[in-house]
């Protein structure tokens, strides 16, 4: 096993601490995976609450309010957090960040009994964890490496965020629902007993031995992530100065020989404010979020939109296990790419692909109810979407330390994710404007987010194939 880090370590240049430091990134944010099983969450949560005399009104459509908050939470917070990291350490943030996440989660065993709006606030906790851990376990990594090699440094990282829902939807499912019990369709819906029941009624889970499930299934994953914290925060570190480094043999002779590869070389960096007068991040921030809508939407809505021509929990919690080791996996492709690539020729693949099977997502229940046709397209257009579309995140992660230089890479980051506060906005217009949801339905909601993809494209296509800060020098009047 030792021989094996070491191995890892030379072929990516960096020392056997940094290769620690990339596997408790990865840990992390595999723990903080749990929005990618929200529309399992979703079906789950939402036939609890209406159970409990709380909230018999609740539909599947306000679970948006409780993604929302969260990363509103996410994209207000990440830049001021992201420059509090900044100064008190990686260790500590990574600390506080968890345990808020965790608590969170534990609470809503809690919440979760009650109004919907008090599961909303436990759960949206994660929001403010996130902005803490996300984008400092990435520039840590990064710091142990050399910069040829932050793309894929990055993408390793980010992609525990990808395999996340590898193991907590079958997680969730099994415990909830081992039995494979099936929805019931809403009784109160006005299509009911009409040509259109199937595609515009939702179906709800109402047995009540399933259904106590529920509030556990919340506090056991919350002491789950709370370890996985723990065991991130023993095995994250920041590179030390030379000075202070007593490191083994081998570990000096790597760092040594990153210094002599770059001497005296001091990537230029650009101050959050400085980086806000660039049209360079406003053309990866339309990038960004024409691909986060669809990553929102699918988040949200890709189990729901399925249940209104496959009913059958267990085929998508299976379908939900291949999608996320292709989560995971097209990160780290992703992420080699872009050292090869650059993000402009990425992003375009990515976009193309994205914009094309989220616009034709509608066809699908065309095929029939419940047909092995109807499965298996299913889940090749959910397994293509998987497959490009989260390689955003690594090759963002990647531009941000490119375009606008290291030395404020978490408040930077925090800013390309203030995107996520327009997606919400778009995403609650679609779904909570009554007329506009009314008019649109599932069908709709694709389109829209296809025509986004092809604005996200053009603004992408304008900008150099490699990003460097060093165009900002001069700019910037700052002297070399």
């Amino acid at each position: 096993m030792l021989r094996m880090v070491s191995q890892i370590s030379s072929w990516l240049g960096g020392p056997k601490k940094g290769i620690n430091c990339m596997l408790g990134g990865f840990i992390l944010l595999l723990s903080f995976a749990s929005d990618f099983s929200y529309p399992n969450i979703n079906t789950y949560l939402t036939s609890y609450m209406r159970s409990t005399g709380y909230n018999p009104t609740l539909t599947y459509a306000d679970f948006v309010f409780l993604s929302t908050t969260k990363v509103v939470l996410t994209g207000i917070s990440m830049p001021f957090i992201g420059n509090w990291a900044r100064k008190i350490g990686t260790r500590p943030s990574i600390a506080i960040g968890s345990a808020i996440y965790s608590l969170g989660f534990m609470l809503t065993y809690l919440t979760v009994k009650s109004w919907f709006l008090f599961a909303i606030l436990s759960l949206s906790c994660h929001g403010i964890g996130f902005s803490f851990v996300y984008a400092t376990a990435i520039g840590a990594a990064q710091s142990w490496f050399p910069p040829e090699r932050k793309g894929l440094v990055g993408s390793v990282v980010v992609s525990g965020y990808g395999f996340g829902s590898l193991f907590w939807v079958p997680f969730q499912t099994v415990f909830v629902n081992p039995d494979n019990v099936q929805a019931v369709i809403d009784q109160d819906c006005v299509h009911i007993g009409t040509e259109q029941e199937e595609a515009k009624c939702d179906f709800y889970f109402v047995d009540k031995t399933m259904l106590e499930r529920v509030p556990w299934m919340f506090f056991l994953l919350g002491v789950v992530y709370s370890i996985m914290g723990v065991m991130a925060v023993c095995l994250i570190s920041d590179p030390e100065p030379k000075s202070r480094m007593k490191p083994h043999r081998r570990d000096q002779e790597l760092l040594e020989n990153l210094i002599e590869e770059s001497p005296g070389k001091v990537a230029f960096s650009l101050t959050p404010l400085q980086v806000l007068r660039t049209p360079i991040f406003y053309q990866i921030w339309l990038g960004f979020f024409s691909i986060s809508l669809t990553n929102g939407l699918m988040s949200n809505y890709s189990k729901t939109f399925g249940l209104t021509f496959i009913n059958d929990d267990h085929y998508f919690a299976k379908v939900a296990v291949f999608l996320n080791i292709l989560n995971g996996i097209c990160r780290i492709v992703w992420g080699y790419n872009y050292d090869r690539l650059g993000f402009k020729h990425c992003f375009t693949v990515i976009g193309l692909t994205v914009t094309l099977v989220t616009s034709t997502l509608p066809l699908l229940p065309f095929i029939g109810p419940n047909t092995l046709a109807a499965k298996f397209c299913y889940g090749l257009w959910m397994s293509v979407l998987y497959a490009v579309f989260p390689g955003i995140y690594s090759i963002v992660a990647a531009a941000v330390t490119d375009a606008f230089g290291p030395a404020h890479y978490q408040a930077n980051f925090g800013l390309l994710f203030s995107q996520s506060l327009a997606y919400c906005v778009v995403i609650m217009v679609l779904t909570k404007v009554s007329v506009i949801h009314a008019l649109l339905g599932y069908t709709g909601m694709f389109l829209v987010a296809g025509v986004f993809g092809l604005v996200g494209l053009g603004a992408v296509s304008l900008l150099p194939t490699f990003l460097s800060s060093e165009v900002f020098r001069d700019q910037m009047h700052v002297k070399k």
